[in-house]
């Protein structure tokens, strides 16, 4: 279910999958899977309205408070002073809740008690199992402001894989910061599980795409880089993590962090690769690795305690 403000999307496209990447590449690159191909839709395409949040008045500069859930998690994180804030802990309100996009397509994404980090309530999404170009689209996803850089970007969220593929190189998208610009190019920094030894390893992407299926603006062409963490420091199976996205952004660079459970696993210089006038946040995932000769299995995974902020 896509809101109004969100009507304007880019075309679905399916792409192949490197095993050494994870999180959708653009065009061509690395070493195929063999029968391997990836299914990505408009989910992380979206051409964002900026004038509209979730709640209908996103504000172009200054401090924002959007769509935030007053569940008791939600209540005890510390807004930033004078920047930008988003909290769901799918507590108080039924799904879309604080959300503008709440997509399932080919899977569900629904509300669940039977485990939470924050009690009551976390979200459960499940991909079926598809083959080769099926389009997968199971998320929610919210525009926001874009903060003026210098800025710190922070978005926190706690996730259980349930049940993954054990194919080595399967990867699923777990969720991602979108940057567009003005034309609708997007440049998106995403974490994904890249499967290795049968484990949840994870890996953080960067990923441009391009609106008419082009060159960006500068004639550089589309880019798909992938960041691997270590394979021996894999999400837990059926248990908790809390995993944070850190983006320092200054004029000139941008910095990409990964902490797991409060432990630093990663830390690499990131190139923005569009001037970006809006922002999008999004759980859940429109890509997973596919098959053209079998049908990928399900995939399962909890959410709970989203939270991004920037100042």
């Amino acid at each position: 279910m896509v809101a109004p403000a969100l009507a304007a999307v880019l075309v679905a496209a399916c792409f192949d999958f490197s095993a050494t990447m994870a999180g959708g590449p653009l065009g061509d690159g690395g070493t195929t899977i063999p029968g391997a191909d990836a299914s990505a839709d408009d989910g992380s395409m979206v051409g964002l309205d900026a004038s509209t949040d979730a709640n209908g008045a996103l504000a172009e500069s200054g401090a924002t408070e959007s769509g935030t859930d007053a569940g008791p998690f939600c209540a005890s994180q510390a807004r930033p002073d004078g920047g930008i804030f988003f909290c769901d802990d799918f507590d108080e309100h039924q799904l879309p809740g604080a959300w503008n996009v709440w997509a399932q397509t080919s899977g569900t994404l629904v509300e669940t008690d039977a485990g939470a980090v924050s009690p009551p309530t976390a979200i459960d999404v499940t991909t079926q199992a598809v083959t080769n170009g099926q389009v997968v689209n199971v998320a929610l996803r919210t525009p926001l402001a874009v903060p003026t850089p210098p800025a710190t970007l922070t978005f926190t969220y706690s996730v259980e894989p349930m049940q993954i593929d054990t194919s080595a190189g399967a990867a699923i998208v777990l969720g991602a910061v979108d940057f567009l610009d003005g034309a609708g190019n997007r440049y998106t920094v995403g974490l994904a599980i890249n499967v290795s030894s049968g484990q949840p390893a994870l890996a953080l992407g960067e990923q441009t795409g391009v609106t008419d299926g082009g060159n960006l603006p500068d004639g550089a062409p589309p880019v798909y880089v992938s960041h691997p963490l270590s394979a021996t420091q894999p999400l837990s199976m059926n248990g908790w993590s809390t995993v944070e996205v850190e983006l320092d952004w200054t004029t000139t660079s941008l910095e990409g962090k990964v902490i797991v459970d409060g432990n630093p696993e990663l830390d690499t210089p990131l190139t923005m690769t569009v001037v970006p006038t809006s922002l999008q946040v999004g759980v859940g995932t429109s890509y997973v690795t596919e098959y053209a000769t079998m049908a990928s299995p399900a995939w399962e995974l909890r959410y709970d305690n989203v939270v991004f902020s920037a100042n």
